[in-house]
Protein backbone atom coordinates (compact mmCIF):
# COMPACT_ATOMS: atom_id res chain seq x y z
CA UNK A 1 0.00 0.00 0.00
CA UNK A 2 1.22 3.40 -1.02
CA UNK A 3 0.51 4.95 2.55
CA UNK A 4 3.22 2.45 4.39
CA UNK A 5 6.02 4.64 2.53
CA UNK A 6 4.92 7.82 3.61
CA UNK A 7 7.58 9.25 5.80
CA UNK A 8 6.12 11.54 8.92
CA UNK A 9 5.99 14.69 7.13
CA UNK A 10 4.44 13.37 3.82
CA UNK A 11 1.87 12.11 6.56
CA UNK A 12 1.49 15.16 7.79
CA UNK A 13 0.97 16.87 4.26
CA UNK A 14 -2.03 14.24 3.79
CA UNK A 15 -4.06 14.93 7.44
CA UNK A 16 -3.68 18.79 6.53
CA UNK A 17 -4.71 18.64 3.09
CA UNK A 18 -7.90 16.40 4.52
CA UNK A 19 -7.98 19.40 7.37
CA UNK A 20 -7.91 22.07 4.53
CA UNK A 21 -10.54 20.64 1.95
CA UNK A 22 -12.71 20.38 5.59
CA UNK A 23 -12.07 23.76 6.13
CA UNK A 24 -13.29 25.06 2.89
CA UNK A 25 -16.32 22.47 3.94
CA UNK A 26 -15.11 20.96 -0.27
CA UNK A 27 -16.95 17.32 -0.48
CA UNK A 28 -13.71 15.80 -1.32
CA UNK A 29 -9.53 16.01 -0.92
CA UNK A 30 -8.31 17.72 -3.87
CA UNK A 31 -5.00 18.34 -5.36
CA UNK A 32 -5.03 22.07 -4.40
CA UNK A 33 -5.45 20.58 -0.51
CA UNK A 34 -2.51 18.94 -0.89
CA UNK A 35 -0.21 21.98 -2.21
CA UNK A 36 -1.54 23.66 1.00
CA UNK A 37 0.30 20.97 3.18
CA UNK A 38 3.64 21.18 1.38
CA UNK A 39 4.23 24.96 1.79
CA UNK A 40 5.85 24.76 4.29
CA UNK A 41 7.84 21.84 3.12
CA UNK A 42 11.68 22.13 2.92
CA UNK A 43 11.54 21.09 -1.01
CA UNK A 44 9.70 24.04 -1.88
CA UNK A 45 11.64 26.57 0.75
CA UNK A 46 13.85 27.50 -1.23
CA UNK A 47 11.41 29.17 -3.76
CA UNK A 48 9.94 31.58 -1.49
CA UNK A 49 6.48 31.15 -2.35
CA UNK A 50 4.04 32.85 -0.23
CA UNK A 51 1.27 31.31 1.31
CA UNK A 52 -1.30 33.51 1.54
CA UNK A 53 -0.31 34.53 -2.23
CA UNK A 54 -0.53 30.59 -3.22
CA UNK A 55 -3.87 29.87 -1.12
CA UNK A 56 -5.46 33.25 -3.04
CA UNK A 57 -4.81 32.15 -6.25
CA UNK A 58 -6.22 28.39 -5.69
CA UNK A 59 -9.39 30.19 -4.16
CA UNK A 60 -9.35 32.32 -7.35
CA UNK A 61 -9.47 29.21 -9.64
CA UNK A 62 -12.43 27.39 -7.19
CA UNK A 63 -14.24 30.71 -7.50
CA UNK A 64 -14.14 30.10 -11.34
CA UNK A 65 -15.05 26.73 -10.81
CA UNK A 66 -11.74 25.35 -10.98
CA UNK A 67 -11.08 26.76 -14.55
CA UNK A 68 -7.34 27.32 -14.44
CA UNK A 69 -5.81 30.39 -16.17
CA UNK A 70 -5.32 28.04 -19.54
CA UNK A 71 -9.16 27.23 -19.68
CA UNK A 72 -10.64 30.51 -19.14
CA UNK A 73 -7.92 32.23 -21.86
CA UNK A 74 -8.94 29.10 -23.92
CA UNK A 75 -12.87 30.10 -23.43
CA UNK A 76 -12.22 33.69 -24.02
CA UNK A 77 -10.38 32.47 -27.35
CA UNK A 78 -13.80 31.50 -27.65
CA UNK A 79 -15.57 34.28 -27.04
CA UNK A 80 -16.42 33.40 -23.69
CA UNK A 81 -15.81 35.74 -20.56
CA UNK A 82 -15.64 33.22 -17.39
CA UNK A 83 -15.52 36.52 -15.48
CA UNK A 84 -17.88 37.60 -16.25
CA UNK A 85 -20.24 34.46 -16.10
CA UNK A 86 -18.97 33.72 -12.44
CA UNK A 87 -20.13 37.61 -11.53
CA UNK A 88 -23.43 36.91 -13.37
CA UNK A 89 -23.29 33.33 -11.18
CA UNK A 90 -22.44 35.45 -7.60
CA UNK A 91 -24.98 38.02 -8.47
CA UNK A 92 -27.70 35.61 -8.37
CA UNK A 93 -26.52 32.97 -6.15
CA UNK A 94 -24.44 35.26 -3.82
CA UNK A 95 -20.54 35.05 -3.50
CA UNK A 96 -18.53 32.53 -4.23
CA UNK A 97 -21.52 30.62 -5.57
CA UNK A 98 -19.28 28.56 -7.81
CA UNK A 99 -16.47 27.84 -5.33
CA UNK A 100 -18.33 26.44 -2.62
CA UNK A 101 -21.15 23.89 -4.08
CA UNK A 102 -20.60 20.80 -3.01
CA UNK A 103 -22.29 17.25 -2.62
CA UNK A 104 -22.50 16.08 1.43
CA UNK A 105 -23.95 12.56 -0.76
CA UNK A 106 -20.19 11.54 -0.56
CA UNK A 107 -19.09 12.44 2.55
CA UNK A 108 -22.15 10.38 4.35
CA UNK A 109 -21.04 7.47 1.87
CA UNK A 110 -17.77 7.83 3.18
CA UNK A 111 -18.75 7.17 6.82
CA UNK A 112 -18.09 10.92 7.73
CA UNK A 113 -14.87 11.51 6.14
CA UNK A 114 -13.98 13.29 3.23
CA UNK A 115 -12.95 11.45 0.23
CA UNK A 116 -9.96 11.95 -1.93
CA UNK A 117 -10.95 13.10 -5.47
CA UNK A 118 -9.65 10.86 -8.70
CA UNK A 119 -6.81 13.37 -9.27
CA UNK A 120 -5.45 13.71 -5.70
CA UNK A 121 -5.29 9.70 -5.93
CA UNK A 122 -3.73 10.11 -8.66
CA UNK A 123 -1.06 12.64 -7.46
CA UNK A 124 -0.64 9.87 -4.37
CA UNK A 125 0.29 7.15 -7.21
CA UNK A 126 2.09 8.92 -8.67
CA UNK A 127 4.41 9.95 -6.03
CA UNK A 128 5.17 6.00 -5.51
CA UNK A 129 6.49 6.40 -9.26
CA UNK A 130 8.54 9.48 -8.68
CA UNK A 131 9.95 7.64 -5.48
CA UNK A 132 11.00 4.54 -7.77
CA UNK A 133 12.38 6.73 -10.64
CA UNK A 134 14.53 8.38 -7.98
CA UNK A 135 15.50 4.90 -6.23
CA UNK A 136 13.99 6.00 -3.35
CA UNK A 137 12.41 3.74 -0.68
CA UNK A 138 10.18 6.11 1.13
CA UNK A 139 7.29 8.51 0.07
CA UNK A 140 8.39 12.13 0.91
CA UNK A 141 7.20 15.42 0.85
CA UNK A 142 9.65 15.91 -2.72
CA UNK A 143 8.06 13.02 -4.01
CA UNK A 144 4.21 14.75 -3.47
CA UNK A 145 5.17 17.56 -5.16
CA UNK A 146 6.99 16.22 -7.98
CA UNK A 147 3.95 14.22 -8.50
CA UNK A 148 1.98 17.58 -8.35
CA UNK A 149 3.78 19.19 -10.72
CA UNK A 150 4.24 16.43 -12.96
CA UNK A 151 -0.15 15.85 -13.15
CA UNK A 152 -0.22 19.50 -14.72
CA UNK A 153 -3.84 21.15 -13.97
CA UNK A 154 -4.50 23.66 -11.89
CA UNK A 155 -2.06 23.29 -9.01
CA UNK A 156 1.33 22.87 -11.63
CA UNK A 157 -0.23 26.38 -13.34
CA UNK A 158 -0.53 27.85 -9.70
CA UNK A 159 3.02 27.09 -8.39
CA UNK A 160 4.71 27.39 -12.10
CA UNK A 161 3.80 31.09 -12.65
CA UNK A 162 5.76 31.31 -9.39
CA UNK A 163 8.92 29.58 -10.75
CA UNK A 164 8.14 26.16 -9.15
CA UNK A 165 8.03 23.25 -12.08
CA UNK A 166 8.92 19.82 -12.24
CA UNK A 167 11.99 20.50 -13.41
CA UNK A 168 13.37 23.26 -10.99
CA UNK A 169 12.55 20.74 -8.17
CA UNK A 170 13.79 17.21 -10.06
CA UNK A 171 16.98 19.50 -10.14
CA UNK A 172 16.91 20.24 -6.30
CA UNK A 173 15.84 17.06 -5.12
CA UNK A 174 18.47 14.93 -7.07
CA UNK A 175 20.93 17.11 -5.60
Amino acid sequence: MVGERFTRDARRVVTGAVEQAQRESADEVRPEHLVVGLLDSPVLAGFELSRDEVVAALAAVRRKGGLSEADTEALRGLGIDVDQIVDSVEQSLGEGALATMTTRKKRWLFGGHLPFSADAKQVLVRSLAEAKDLGHNYLGDEHLVLALLAGGGVVAEVLGSRGVTYVEVRKQVVG
